[in-house]
């Protein structure tokens, strides 16, 4: 088959551990999978680099928004490949970029005894692009999740920090059952903003634990 990204002919590999462990399919080279960066240990909430919480997250935790998430991970820097492929996967809506990051996920989210809760997308968004990319990276990688918010058509990218921290409508609870402990998934990290607004209403709705896990650290 060919890399889904640079359409360089990909040799079949298969092992003992793709055989019994059931494995994904490898669906990128390994010169584009080399241009993506891991995060190392950082923020204990976004991953950004450096020791401890970060100013950002810090600043958080002086809002109304203190402790509304536990912890969190970011798995990707946001460098030149992965700009790349957000790009490609979201704005030239090319699905089939799911599977890039499916074995990562899975493995990230077999360590987590939390429910899934993926960030929404409101309805103009999604007629936009097509298809829900959230929740297509966990349909990939065969991940179960539920939804328990609702998102109304409010353009986060365009305000101010102190707007997005000023706003109280983004997310809504959609009448479905709140778990206990939830693991809240988007796509991209960037100000905190949409992940506490989104834990937040949960938090409300009974949630106790709410960690969170991102594909992108911006």
């Amino acid at each position: 088959m060919n890399c889904y990204l640079c359409d360089r002919m990909m040799l079949p590999h298969v092992s003992w551990r793709s055989i019994f462990f059931n494995e994904l399919e490898e669906v990128i080279c390994l010169r584009c999978r080399a241009g993506f960066e891991r995060t190392a240990a950082g923020c204990p909430i976004c991953s950004a680099p450096g020791e401890g919480k970060c100013l950002n997250c810090s600043q958080w935790e002086t809002t109304e928004y203190a402790g509304v998430i536990d912890s969190g991970k970011s798995l990707y820097r946001y460098n030149h490949a992965m700009k790349e492929f957000l790009h490609q996967y979201k704005f030239l809506k090319d699905v089939v970029l799911s599977e890039v990051f499916a074995s990562v996920l899975k493995e990230e989210c077999s360590k987590q005894n939390s429910v899934i809760v993926p960030i929404p997308m409101n309805d103009v968004k999604l007629k936009e692009r097509t298809f829900p990319q959230v929740d297509r990276l966990l349909d990939a990688a065969s991940i179960p999740y539920t939804h328990c918010l609702g998102k109304n058509e409010v353009g986060l990218g365009e305000k101010s920090k102190s707007e997005r921290m000023a706003l109280q409508d983004v997310f809504w609870w959609n009448g479905q059952a709140v778990p206990e402990k939830i693991l809240l998934f988007d796509d991209l990290y960037t100000t905190g903003s949409t992940m506490r607004l989104a834990a937040k209403v949960l938090k409300e709705k009974g949630a106790k634990e709410i960690k969170i896990l991102t594909l992108i650290r911006a």
